[in-house]
């Protein structure tokens, strides 16, 4: 017995020695939206924002860069605090929720009731080493659809480009964060006055 005991001692330490060192990890959220809470003009009643589709390559929680041929790559040693997808759909909602205009804003996940449902797909949330200078790049095509009856009241697409201060991860989220709150700019004005009723 005490024979077995020891070489299945023996056998536990010679499996842990061969396992690999864990390789520590950055992780990185967006910085926060640089949306101001808006005085005045139209408003939403209720909104909720829907999680974008992807493409695979988007939908981890990577930090992509895209190479002059076309290919994707990742900074090493570093991710993001939620797959990108998820990670873009919760800025969203902080940024409607900083200008202030939609009274009642939730996830689509939870299921609440609302008139207005802001989808879409995320084509681009990397950066972009294909030119002559790296960039941060987003790519939204947003649809504002009505949950009665589930009708595309408009669609649009968002892309904004923000160069990089260095080729670094840091900097790759900074210019991340500064191309967000570009198309959040103009995405907020938008679906407010898509989603206004209809006069009469």
């Amino acid at each position: 017995m005490m024979k077995s005991f020891a070489l299945s001692a023996v056998f536990l330490l010679s499996a842990c020695s061969v396992l690999p060192e864990q390789v520590p990890v950055d992780l990185f959220q967006l910085p926060a939206p640089s949306v101001q809470v808006a005085s005045g003009g139209p408003r939403l009643s209720t909104l909720r924002i829907d999680r974008p589709l992807s493409s695979e390559a988007l939908s981890a929680s990577r930090l992509l860069i895209m190479t002059a041929d076309n290919q994707f790559q990742a900074f090493p040693n570093v991710r993001l605090a939620a797959p990108v997808p998820l990670l873009w759909r919760d800025w969203l909602l902080d940024a409607f929720w900083r200008d202030g205009r939609v009274a009642g804003l939730s996830a689509a996940s939870e299921s609440l009731q609302s008139d207005l449902e802001l989808g879409g797909t995320l084509r681009a949330f990397q950066v972009d080493y294909s030119g002559p200078s790296a960039q941060a790049v987003i790519l939204y095509d947003a649809t504002l659809i009505s949950t009665d009856g589930r009708q595309i009241i408009a669609s649009r697409r968002f892309e904004a480009r923000q160069a990089l201060d260095a080729v670094e991860a840091a900097s790759a989220v900074a210019a991340l964060g500064r191309a967000a709150d570009r198309v959040a700019a103009q995405l907020i004005e938008w679906v407010i006055q898509q989603g206004q009723p209809p006069a009469q």
